[in-house]
Parts: structure tokens; sequence; C-alpha cells
């Protein structure tokens, strides 16, 4: 059940909530600027920012007893506050009347000089550039798909988790070819109440076997509601284990992530711990190196993370030992396309991902055959290792790599990046 402070939803974790949207508030603004153009073509180009779940736009954080702005807040804030953004959409959905009531609230007064006629209305005659939808998630994406998006990011923040079908039905109307760029998805599930169980929805924790005939009904209700999370019943030998929390946590990041790459190439879940005995992890998908890149950084920065910066100059002497003919025409800071590849994919590529479509190593060199060449060499050279497709989203795919970490530590020194880690609890559960 909801619960109000003035016209902010109550929530409790100041390593949770509030850490979660002091991130996002951070990334929707750098995101706007790079996606936008930035400020060498003056931010025209379209972009747009899609809250499915968005609440009032404030949060209540109990332990501090403070209101702070929630993501859509922040996503407001940054169109209404910003003399730059006329070519930014702000849509945000949100299907329980209560919290769209408080939305509105806490619109008029954050943002009194706002013009409110609009909003609400069709969204062909709306010019302000914020759009409020009360509808379900499926006739709210019906009626944004009317509109021309540009550049978008899509937050899913729902309870407990978003059904497959949601998921898919936003990525296969944007993403229509291999991997494309241009749509972006932050994914937020509670991920150990699966579990440990959470009583106020009616999830009892997942059986710690995979026979189905020996479930209560109400651990069926939890293993159907997880079906409904991934779209197919393919995790449940994996997940439904006689193992520790943990491990099936891990394994039910993992299985997550797994699903995502379906429609994108770079997935990185990113945990909070709000409490203790509680964990949830926001799952950010791109197909735009930059983008994940941006949101470890971030992530990083504000839980104490160590962010990955491997010493390039050190790797670099290593590999021209390693391979004196492929430097032949290359002095000074002048480097080998190769090289240039090799070492996007080690700084800027989760998992160590890496195709001929990457944009990054597209920026390197704009030849796909040369690109195609430069991965070949580094396969060869046991850098890279062909690893079947990700995906069957699209008929059209090409050959995809990922990373041999080992033989990159072997010949150049670089460790592997570390695991994000949460912020623990600032003080104990009373």
């Amino acid at each position: 059940m909801v619960q109000f402070h003035d016209d902010a939803i109550v929530l409790s974790g100041m390593t949770g909530t509030k850490l979660k949207c002091e991130i996002l508030g951070k990334y929707y603004q750098t995101w706007w600027s790079i996606t936008s153009g930035g400020e060498a073509k003056k931010n025209r180009l379209p972009t747009s920012i899609v809250e499915l779940n968005a609440g009032t736009g404030e949060d209540y954080i109990e332990e501090s007893g403070e209101t702070i702005l929630g993501s859509s807040g922040h996503a407001l804030q940054l169109k209404l506050d910003n003399d730059t953004t006329s070519k930014l959409k702000i849509f945000l959905v949100e299907d329980n009347p209560d919290c769209y009531i408080h939305l509105k609230r806490v619109i008029r007064h954050r943002w009194r000089d706002f013009n409110f006629d609009k909003v609400e209305g069709e969204p062909e005659s709306n010019d302000s550039g914020v759009y409020l939808i009360n509808k379900s998630l499926d006739e709210a994406i019906t009626e944004i798909e009317r509109i021309k998006l540009g550049n978008t990011l899509f937050f899913f923040d729902p309870l407990l988790y978003t059904p497959w079908t949601e998921i898919e039905r936003v990525a296969e109307r944007r993403i229509k070819f291999y991997y494309k760029s241009g749509t972006e998805f932050i994914i937020f599930l509670f991920t150990s109440d699966w579990f440990i169980g959470r009583p106020k929805l009616g999830l009892v924790p997942l059986p710690k076997h995979n026979e189905a005939a020996v479930w209560n009904s109400e651990e069926r209700g939890s293993v159907s509601k997880m079906d409904d999370l991934f779209g197919t019943t393919a995790w449940r030998e994996s997940i439904l284990a006689n193992e520790s929390d943990e491990s099936r946590i891990d394994r039910l990041v993992l299985a997550y992530k797994d699903r995502l790459h379906k429609w994108f190439r770079y997935v990185v879940p990113m945990p909070f711990k709000p409490r203790r005995d509680q964990l949830y992890h926001l799952f950010v998908c791109s197909n735009y190196e930059l983008g994940t890149t941006l949101t470890k950084g971030f992530y990083a920065n504000y839980t104490g993370n160590v962010p990955y910066s491997p010493d390039n100059r050190a790797a670099y002497s290593r590999f021209k030992n390693l391979y004196p003919a492929l430097m032949i025409g290359y002095a000074g800071r002048k480097r080998p396309i190769i090289w240039r590849m090799l070492w996007a994919i080690i700084k800027s590529h989760d998992d160590g991902l890496a195709d001929i479509r990457c944009e990054d190593l597209r920026g390197i060199e704009s030849d796909w055959q040369k690109r195609l060449e430069a991965l070949k060499w580094l396969e060869v050279n046991g850098y890279l290792i062909r690893v079947a497709p990700l995906t069957d989203a699209w008929d059209k795919i090409v050959p995809l790599y990922r990373l041999d970490r080992t033989v990159v530590q072997k010949n150049l020194g670089v460790l592997p990046p570390k695991a994000l880690l949460p912020m623990e609890p600032v003080r104990p559960e009373t």
C-alpha cells in the first residue's frame, strides 16, 4: 500500500531510494547533454525521457525525514529549469490514481510558472514538452508511439517487476535492427524479495527445487510471476535450486542480464542495498558504449567503488614490444587502429563484447571491412574469442566477440574490472 507524506511517496533507504535518485538525476543531465548534440549542435536533436512508473515526482525518506526529488522529479527539473531543453520531451506514466493526483500537485507547487493546460490532452496538440499519462503501461505506450521521440531513455520503475511482454513491446518497436543505438532502458528489479518474500505484495519466497508437483499454491504464484518477468520458464533450472539466497540472487541477476541481451549489447546491473536484508538492482541497458560507461562512473563515484582505470601507457608499451611490426609508421602519439580498438574494448565495453557495429569502433575506423580485419587480428592473437550470438531478435546479425581478459592480463598486465558492490546502509536496522 502506497503511503504519502504531503505529496511525496514514503520510502526508506538512504543507500537505496535516495542514492538511486541522485545517480539518476546526474545521469539524466549527462545523457541529455550528449544525445541532444551538446553545445556544438545547440542541443537541437530531439530526445525523450519516458518514466513508465513515475510516482509523484517526490520521495520522502523515513530515515532522514527529508523530501527529495524522485527520478521523475529530476526529469522534470532537467526540462523545466533549463533554457536549452526545448527539444526534450518528458513522458510521465502513472496508472495509480492517488500517485497521479500527487504528481500533478508536485508539478504545480514546484514549477508554478509552468503552463499546465496541455499536459493531459492529445499528445499531438501538446507543445509543452511534458506529457502526463494516467493509464496502464500498455495504453500509455500506444499513446507515446504517436509522437516522434528521437533518442529515448525509458525507465521502468515498478513496485516489484516489469513483465517481459512490456519490455519486449517497447524494445521491438524501437530497436529495428541489430543492436541499433538511440534507445536505452533502465529497469528496476527487487532481486532479494524473490528469495526472502514480500508479504505486502503477496510474494512468498521461490521454492528451492524445480519439482512443480510439490509446490504449494503460494509458491506457484511466485514462480508464475517470475515466468512473467522472464517471458519464459527457462530460468527455473538454474534458480530453483537448494542453494544459499546469495547464490540464487547472483544467478537471477545473471539470468536476467542474459535475457536483456536479446535487445541490448551492454547490460550493467547496479546493486543497491536500502536495508541490510534487502537488495535490488537497476539494470542499465544500452547499445552505445558511452551509455553504460557513464552510469558505471556515476555509480562508482557515489558508492565508493573504484572506477575502472587501467594504465594505458604501460599496456601500450608491452603491446609495442610484442608486435613491433604493427608499429611501423606510428610514432609519437599515433596509435595503430588495432590497438585503439583493443583499448576501447578493454576500457569501455561491458563484458568485453564487441562487433563491427559498435559505435566507438566506428568512430575509430569508418570502413567496416577494416574494423572486421582488426577484430579478426585480435581473435587470431588471442585477445578476442568469437562467441555465439546473444540474440535472435533480428534476421541479420554480425560476428560477435568477447574479450579474453586472461590473455589481456598475461600479455598487457591489465587486470579485469572489479564487480560493483552496493553501499551498505548507513545505520543498523532497529
